[in-house]
């Protein structure tokens, strides 16, 4: 508990004391010499005489300077002893590059005013210290405009990191910015721009304000790793040690375990605690594992992630199969309650670290008063408080009337249809925006496969599709707000060196509604662990070595109403203990013993047993032993069996597992062999019949590495494997699968440097399973990229090509709000009055959009083979012949660039036709998802050359986008001429030469069909009479042609611009430009695309711009934008913006 010493104490480490000696002056304003003062802290002392403050003088404590009274006695010749108190901060009280001094010349007899250059200048190093690094900038600013308020812009992005005295470092990141958006799940290290922190360090305590993640494991039960946002305190003094945490959490725990699909990729999605759907995963959160090994994130590693929509994807360096058994931790947001989070520990070693005391106590649950995303009635909290600890009973129906609009009209989205199912009466809704029977809204609530009436075709579009025959219902689940709290102690004896024991409880309270008090005496549960280890010590009896033995027990019990944190578990227990489909919670004891076995360096046995009993019911004894021999470098053989006998009520199983991994290491030869099988029998007691939850299966994958063959390694993997599944209580043959793993990489020589990754696995399933509708499989998973430098300069370039078999959904278009100017998109309002937004009631923008457009991913996954392929090659066909030579001259101006890139997400069965790259096969409105070809081809001449250089460019972009409203097609097409000359050495010169097509194939519904031709003509003509002075006059003539509607729209164009360019001698710049565009139209009623007008208005449209920028010392740096426009004889609209940048 703190008290006001602890407050009186630190006040006085940030405070000092100071005396001023100040002589009687005739303007009798005395100034203090610091930066501030402790108000009432001054003692002013004249002839030994202390003053009365407000009777012999006046103090100014803000403008740190006072008045002695007009009746006080003293003399010019007295002087003012001034004692106060102020505040430790390195700030100086005036800050100056330079200084006045008068100095007297001998010579002429005159005093001289000269300035000299002083140190104490303003600087980072004078606010921060020497000692500290720093990177970043303080942004002060404002924005007006006419269709803008008055909106001032401020922004802070500083990073500190360094020493501020002997024994305290701090490291910062901090800004006053927010950025809400999630990191890309693609890369292994996220760029989380949102993080903030000061951590404050010292030899004795650790402070860290802001965001933050909190990694702690104590004991068996006392695990959490969170990322919080707040306070976390560190203490260590000797053997001690502590820590405090307040915060709000970012988000909830979960695990979510499955089983991945053959010949599918991703994307998986992942879930809430209570199966829900619409959830945020927090960027950097996650941990996967597939088999119990963890993967790493990122394209070039094992697996990418979707963090706004919860979706994870494997890279084709990891093959996903049936088989393959994926766990995936994680927190998310669910945007219901704002979370609060609580953590202390402490830990105490005694008795020269013979025993340890360690204790930790955590609280993290929701603000059941602070909801986020959603408004409790009292209605809803009634139905909460009703509810007690069960969520299925904190309903409310998603169905409600539509409100009447200002004309009266009630106007919905779904109609009511009643029918007769089986007889009975039912009533289901219709999604008909627009129709007038369409009077109702409906919300609706994922509640499972199969477990639903309807599905979800797009956003806010559900179909009935009969009853259970579903994921959703027309219902909306009340979110429970939860309060969890554990605390947890252990001791760790250590009598001798090699030994240890663990003593360990804990306890938690898991209040599942914090709004009902129904249910309360079920909150409480208990664990505690007892856990003994000697470390391997050598074993002599008489002269006989038994080598080093060890062994370890543990004693655990964990009561069903206990809850922890996170999992604790290791990721594979269930399946080591075959607790597979066994949810209920009860009452578990486990008891481990593990004996390790070394007889000599080279050989390792460990061997365990162990037994778990879940309830009355269900117990599993588990026998594991593994056997390695191996150098760690030139061979290994480890040899895993695990048998796992277990019975619940009148089922047994028993479970044999094996694997093994041998290699030997000869010369650069690295043969090998791995194997893996298991055998599961369930069957009933008295019966020898299998179960459904029987399996059996063998795989044999021999291998062969070489290792770095004048840089160049290889490996190449063979898989059999033969899987059996039970029929009719017998073990039949199921299927046969091979697979074929190649890795190739090479950077033996600098021109070349490449890598290539191969996998093709084939499963074929007999014929008896292929009755019950299995099919065949493939799988090709390639990753390709290489990149080439031949010759010098001559020819360069890089080559990346990845295929891999996945699901993937259609997309839709979402429009999304934001600040008026920040958008691309403007809302043209209900036009076909249907009550909800359509994409063609949203047009581009270039100035005030107010909605951006994103995609979404729809329910429905389809199987697809994903290409990405792209390709980049230069050639300087000068470099190719002798300098000298003839065609060397002929060719030397000569440079071509190209570039391919071509994606294709394709239902195609027959793979080869996708990964061979047969395009009569691509964009097929029948298997594409999403497809795209884009082609660049650049013909440069004297590239470059400031003087005179041409430009000839072909590019072609072909695209087919499967959106939840229809297809749609894309073609656009460049062919342009760009010339460069300067005409004398102060003007030049670029002209452009383009003609475009424009062309998009899309749904009825859409406002997007265009078929444009364009061509124009620019010349750019630049005048710079002074290297720090730019003249510029561009024109620009055109004439566009939209052909889709049945009389073609005509628009032609001329363009003129004026610019103005001062340059300050490197420490700013003034750029003005006047514009005027006009546009004329044939006289038709057509619907003009933006893309024909590029944002201007029919008529004339004018423009004018001014950009000036100073540095006004080395770290500031102030900033001014002006544009004003008038379009189509528009009123004039303008835009100022004006802020000052400070760098440290």
């Amino acid at each position: 508990m703190l008290t006001s010493q602890h407050f009186y104490a630190q006040q006085i480490y940030f405070q000092k004391a100071v005396t001023d000696t100040i002589k009687i002056n005739f303007q009798n304003i005395y100034n203090l010499s610091q930066t501030s003062i402790i108000p009432f802290s001054e003692k002013i002392v004249l002839r030994k005489t202390i003053l009365r403050r407000g009777i012999d003088y006046n103090i100014s404590y803000s403008e740190l300077n006072f008045k002695l009274s007009d009746t006080l006695a003293y003399s010019i010749f007295d002087s003012l002893y001034v004692s106060y108190s102020t505040l430790k901060l390195s700030l100086q009280k005036e800050y100056k590059k330079r200084e006045l001094l008068i100095k007297y010349d001998q010579v002429t007899g005159d005093t001289l005013l000269i300035s000299q250059t002083t140190s104490g200048g303003f600087s980072p190093e004078s606010i921060f210290g020497s000692g500290v690094e720093k990177s970043g900038t303080i942004v002060r600013g404002f924005t007006i405009g006419t269709t803008k308020d008055f909106t001032l812009n401020s922004g802070l992005r500083l990073q500190l990191s360094g020493k501020i005295s002997e024994d305290i470092e701090i490291v910062a990141a901090l800004t006053d910015e927010n950025t809400p958006i999630q990191p890309e799940g693609n890369t292994e290290r996220l760029e989380e721009l949102d993080k903030v922190f000061i951590q404050i360090k010292h030899p004795n305590a650790i402070g860290t304000f802001g965001d933050y993640q909190l990694k702690r494991r104590q004991g068996e039960f006392g695990v959490v790793d969170r990322k919080l946002q707040g306070l976390l305190g560190e203490f260590n003094y000797a053997n001690q040690y502590g820590y405090v945490a307040i915060a709000s959490s970012k988000g909830k725990f979960n695990s979510n375990s499955f089983n991945g699909q053959d010949g599918v990729q991703g994307p998986y999605r992942l879930s809430g605690i209570n199966n829900e759907r619409d959830i945020i995963v927090i960027a950097g959160s996650e941990k996967v594992f597939i088999d119990g090994q963890e993967l790493r994130r990122g394209e070039d590693n094992d697996y990418i992630i979707d963090y706004s929509n919860a979706r994870i994807t494997f890279t084709p360096r990891r093959l996903i199969t049936s088989a393959s058994r994926i766990n995936v931790d994680f927190e998310y947001t669910d945007r219901r309650f704002a979370r609060n989070f609580f953590t202390t520990g402490i830990e105490s070693n005694l008795y020269d670290n013979k025993l340890g005391i360690k204790f930790q106590y955590l609280r993290e649950g929701d603000d059941q008063d602070s909801p986020i995303d959603l408004t409790l009635s009292e209605n809803d909290k009634k139905i909460l408080s009703d509810a007690g600890d069960d969520r299925n009973k904190a309903v409310k129906s998603g169905v409600t009337l539509a409100e009447p609009d200002s004309l009266g009209r009630v106007i919905g989205t779904y109609i009511s249809v009643d029918t007769l199912i089986s007889g009975s009466n039912f009533t289901y809704y219709l999604y008909s925006p627009g129709d007038s029977s369409a009077i109702y809204n409906v919300s609706f609530s994922y509640v499972g496969e199969s477990q639903g009436d309807y599905i979800r075709e797009s956003l806010g579009n559900y179909a009935f599709v009969g009853i259970k025959q579903g994921s959703y219902l027309p219902i909306i689940f009340l979110p429970l707000p939860e309060l969890k709290q554990l605390a947890d102690l252990s001791l760790e004896i250590k009598p001798w060196n090699d030994l240890q024991i663990n003593l360990e409880y804990a306890g938690s309270l898991w209040d599942k509604n914090r709004l009902s008090a129904l249910e309360e005496k079920d909150n409480f549960g208990y664990a505690r662990n007892i856990y003994l280890k000697l470390n391997p010590k050598e074993i002599v009896i008489a002269d006989l070595n038994l080598g080093r033995i060890g062994f370890s027990y543990k004693d655990r019990f964990i009561q069903d109403k206990f809850t922890s944190a996170d999992r604790f578990n290791e990721v594979e227990f269930n399946r080591n203990y075959n607790l597979s489909g066994i949810s209920k919670q009860e009452n578990e004891q486990l008891r481990e013993f593990t004996l390790n076995l070394i007889p000599v360096e080279l050989v390792r046995l460990n061997s365990s047993y162990g037994f778990l009993k879940r309830g009355e019911n269900f117990k599993s004894n588990r026998f594991n032993n593994l056997l390695k021999f191996s150098d760690n470098k030139t061979f290994n053989l480890d040899y895993n069996f695990d048998f796992v006998s277990s019975k619940n009520l009148n089922l047994s199983s028993s479970w044999i597992r094996q694997n093994g991994n041998a290699y030997y290491t000869f010369l650069v030869f690295k043969p090998g062999l791995e194997f893996i099988a298991e055998n599961r029998k369930d069957k009933r007691s008295n019966s020898d019949s299998l179960l459904t939850g029987s399996l059996r299966y063998n795989e044999l994958s021999p291998f062969l590495e070489l290792l770095n063959i004048d840089g160049f390694n290889a490996t190449a993997k063979l898989s059999f494997r033969q899987d059996f599944l039970p029929e009719n209580g017998l073990m039949l043959y199921e299927s046969k699968s091979t697979a074929q793993f190649f890795q190739l990489n090479y950077s033996g020589i600098q021109e070349i440097k490449t890598n290539l990754s191969f996998t093709l696995r084939k499963k074929s399933f007999s014929e008896n399973f292929k009755k019950k509708g299995f099919l065949n499989n493939e799988t090709i998973l390639i990753r390709s990229q290489s990149k080439f430098n031949f010759w010098g300069k001559i020819l360069n370039g890089d080559l990346f090509y990845e295929v891999s078999t996945q699901k993937s959904a259609r997309l839709q278009k979402v429009f999304v709000r934001v600040e008026q100017g920040t958008g691309n998109f403007r809302y043209l309002g209900d036009l076909n009055n249907n009550g909800i937004a359509d994409e063609n009631e949203f047009e581009p923008a270039v100035y005030d959009g107010d909605y951006v457009q994103i995609t979404v991913p729809t329910d429905e996954l389809f199987p697809v083979i994903d290409l990405r392929t792209s390709t980049r090659w230069k050639v300087k066909y000068g470099e190719i012949f002798e300098k000298k030579s003839f065609i060397s001259a002929i060719l030397n101006p000569l440079t071509t660039e190209t570039f391919w890139r071509i994606e294709e997400n394709s239902k195609e069965e027959d793979f080869k036709k996708i990964y061979l790259l047969n395009f009569s096969y691509f964009q097929n409105e029948k298997t594409t998802i999403r497809g795209s070809n884009y082609f660049q081809q650049d013909f440069f001449l004297w590239e470059n050359q400031q003087d005179l250089s041409f430009r000839i460019r072909f590019a072609q972009t072909k695209s087919l986008n499967q959106f939840s409203g229809g297809v749609e097609r894309t073609f656009k097409r460049e062919r342009s001429l760009r010339i460069r000359f300067k005409m004398i050495a102060e003007v030049s010169n670029q002209t452009d030469l383009v003609n475009e097509t424009d062309n998009v194939g899309a749904p009825v519904s859409s406002n997007r069909k265009r078929r444009i031709d364009n061509n124009y003509v620019s010349s750019d003509f630049s005048y710079r009479p002074e290297k720090n002075i730019e003249v510029g006059f561009r024109i620009k003539v055109g004439k566009s042609e939209d052909t889709y509607p049945e009389k073609p729209s005509i628009i032609d164009l001329n363009s003129q611009l004026i610019r103005f360019n001062l340059s300050f001698l490197g420490t700013g710049r003034l750029r003005v430009e006047v514009e005027r565009n006009e546009l004329i139209a044939n006289a038709t009623n057509n619907i003009i695309p933006f893309e024909l007008t590029g944002g201007n208005q029919l008529g004339k449209n004018y423009y004018w711009r001014m950009y000036f920028d100073y540095r006004l010392s080395q770290n500031l740096q102030a900033t001014v934008n002006y544009d004003g426009r008038i379009q189509g004889g528009g009123k004039a609209i303008h835009t100022a913006r004006a802020e000052v940048r400070a760098y440290f």
